[in-house]
């Protein structure tokens, strides 16, 4: 930006921006200075040099309407609902994904020229690093509701607009996008907009709860609300819980209402709902007769009385020999045969972050997007591609595994394209179809990409592009009509610097990534350990771990990951007496961990440790280190976790250990 004054914070921000405009003399709140210090800073919009609002080709909103088109189908009445109520009043609406495009526009009965002059059509993009402070943009960056009117824009050409705006979640508080009601020329001030703010919100709720219900209508949900308070739709508090308890999805009102109640650290999803509400399923189940009526109950966790509404899929209830209605057990029947591989939901056990990328899955699904599934040796990723598979509409075809790394290079070129009779000495006589042919119809999955020669990344990129393969030694090219799936456990961000990889390619086999964590790093490893022992050692019952050897399971930092664990538990299972393991039954080098289980767990604490203080143990490495570590990453116990190598149970008691607690102003 040219001859733009030396601008130092917030204050310089305002006196440059209001000086722009004869028209500005007014003082902005701290969310509109905020916005404004981003868009002249950060994104380097000047005000001076209004842009044209960037909108889609043809081509690209069509890709963009697919990808979301899940998302559309449920808000697409919340939408309606809304316009019909503000149409006649002059006020479009749009909603847009959470980057800020839009993807469908309600307009009043005017000249089409004057929306589109406005910029509010479908294909717009008004995130704020193209636009500047604006209603969806400033609302996406804060996430929460607002009103951006007139001169509160950041470019002048946006001043006639007036726009009230709430963001749209998902039931893994994950931002879908926003809800937005713009009208021209609106006369008035400011406060004039706050009912039909008011308006928006509610609408918003209503979709996010559409969306929950949605997503969970073949789970157990609950509908929570204080006793004596009114019925409000737009503040219903939704959870929902598989077969065992654990809160699995919530809506915007739970989030924002019972996270305040649980202790620093502590996530809603993952939580027993007991833990909530004081009551487990069983027992919800029984007092509501299956969810015929509703349950009042007074929680230890809550102030008031609460009201529970419970809806469960009839195919998940039984009635007992009591004529009680309960869950239906999971028991797998004689005449289905059982499924070899794992599904998505099996995969991502109880980990939030797991679970959370099930759901990007399923929303990409047969949407002919490539998938890159990135993470350590043995963190599950041909599993995950074979589910993924298993869950798409391809799943009836084959699924085809290449591994880059383990062909010579001189050979996977015709391991991937195949060839023709006679194509050169030594050639199968009857020709060959390579994985890609071969894969048609299916799911190709491209095991450790990363190590994939240059020179066949380039002609591999042509036969995705083109979705077509010319075998060698043949006339006609065989078209193709895959599902691919890549995996690898390298940084290929940095091949590509190094130029290893194409970059091109990349992108191409990137439509969406998948990042598998650690098994370290995973807050479900009972489950994991569990799911291991029905699926590949004959089942869980009767096995007992020694409370000294389950802990060291969870303390171990596994660099071999999930596969590791499978021959630890083979192996402590073989040794074992009568499958009761103790921590003489694993292998040595998990066994290793014995030490540090003693050192924190079985010798008692003297009265000298019990009042160790930072002070008391500057000189003590492990102490300063953990110290050091959490003021680096201000407290936050996963990326600690991540630094020190060790899970963050291990972090819990280390900081009890030392007496170290987090002070009240970090932030």
């Amino acid at each position: 930006m040219r001859n733009m004054p030396q601008i130092n914070g917030t204050k310089d921000v305002v006196a440059y921006v209001t000086g722009s405009f004869q028209d500005r003399q007014f003082t902005p709140g701290d969310l509109i200075a905020k916005s404004w210090e981003r868009s002249l800073l950060k994104h380097g919009l000047d005000p001076k040099t209004p842009q044209p609002v960037d909108i889609l080709t043809h081509y690209e909103i069509q890709e963009q309407l697919q990808l979301h088109e899940d998302y559309l189908n449920i808000a697409r009445n919340g939408l309606t609902g809304l316009s019909k109520r503000v149409a006649d009043a002059g006020f479009s609406v749009l909603l847009t994904d959470e980057s800020g495009l839009t993807l469908d526009a309600r307009l009043p009965k005017m000249s089409k020229d004057i929306w589109q002059n406005a910029g509010l059509l479908v294909g717009s993009t008004w995130g704020e690093a193209q636009a500047g402070t604006n209603g969806i943009g400033t609302c996406l960056e804060e996430k929460e509701s607002m009103i951006i009117h007139h001169h509160e824009h950041f470019f002048a050409n946006h001043h006639q607009l007036s726009c009230s705006v709430t963001p749209i979640f998902d039931p893994l508080g994950n931002l879908k996008g926003c809800l937005n009601a713009s009208c021209l020329n609106a006369p008035g001030s400011k406060e004039s907009q706050f009912l039909t703010l008011q308006m928006i919100i509610m609408y918003g709720r209503m979709i996010e709860n559409s969306y929950f219900r949605q997503t969970y209508r073949s789970q157990i949900t609950m509908n929570i609300k204080e006793t004596n308070n009114f019925s409000d739709l737009a503040q219903e508090q939704l959870l929902a819980v598989n077969e065992r308890g654990i809160i699995i999805g919530a809506n915007r009102s739970a989030f924002a209402e019972y996270e305040n109640l649980l202790d620093r650290g502590q996530q809603l999803l993952g939580m027993q709902i007991q833990d909530i509400v004081g009551l487990t399923v069983d027992q919800l189940l029984t007092k509501s007769n299956g969810g015929a009526s509703t349950v009042r109950h007074q929680s230890p966790k809550l102030l008031d009385e609460i009201e529970i509404a419970i809806r469960v899929p009839a195919n998940k209830l039984v009635t007992n020999m009591n004529d009680e209605v309960v869950l239906k057990p999971k028991e797998p029947t004689p005449s289905a045969p059982k499924h070899r591989h794992p599904t998505l939901e099996k995969l991502a056990g109880e980990d939030e972050g797991v679970l959370r990328n099930v759901q990007q899955i399923r929303h990409v699904l047969n949407k002919d997007i490539p998938i890159l599934i990135t993470g350590e040796t043995g963190t599950g990723k041909e599993a995950f591609a074979r589910a993924i598979h298993d869950a798409s509409d391809k799943k009836n075809g084959p699924f085809i595994a290449l591994n880059c790394a383990a062909i010579p290079e001189s050979l996977i070129e015709s391991e991937l394209f195949g060839y023709k009779s006679g194509s050169f000495t030594g050639a199968n006589r009857k020709g060959m179809k390579g994985k890609l042919e071969q894969a048609n119809g299916g799911t190709i999955f491209l095991d450790e990409i990363g190590d994939m020669p240059a020179q066949l990344q380039t002609r591999l990129l042509r036969a995705l592009a083109e979705r077509e393969i010319m075998p060698l030694g043949a006339t006609e090219p065989t078209p193709l009509d895959i599902q691919v799936i890549s995996a690898t456990h390298q940084d290929l961000m940095q091949h590509i610097k190094d130029k290893m990889f194409r970059e091109d390619f990349y992108y191409r086999l990137n439509g969406m990534s998948l990042k598998l964590p650690a098994l370290r790093n995973r807050d479900d490893k009972d489950f994991i350990i569990n799911c291991i022992l029905d699926s590949e050692l004959g089942g869980s019952e009767g096995v007992v771990f020694a409370p000294q050897a389950r802990q060291i399971l969870h303390d171990y930092h596994w660099p071999g990951n999930i596969r590791q664990l499978a021959n630890v538990l083979r192996y402590a299972l073989a040794v074992s007496k009568e499958k009761h393991i103790t921590i003489d039954d694993l292998p040595i080098e998990v066994r290793a961990a014995k030490e540090l289980y003693k050192e924190e767990e079985i010798i008692p604490e003297t009265e000298t440790e019990k009042q160790m203080s930072l002070s008391d143990f500057v000189h003590d490495e492990e102490g300063r280190r953990l110290v050091d570590a959490l003021r680096q990453y201000r407290w936050n116990i996963t990326q600690v976790s991540e630094e020190l190598n060790i899970c963050r149970s291990t972090v819990y008691r280390k900081m009890k250990k030392y007496n170290i607690v987090q002070p009240n102003d970090i932030y």
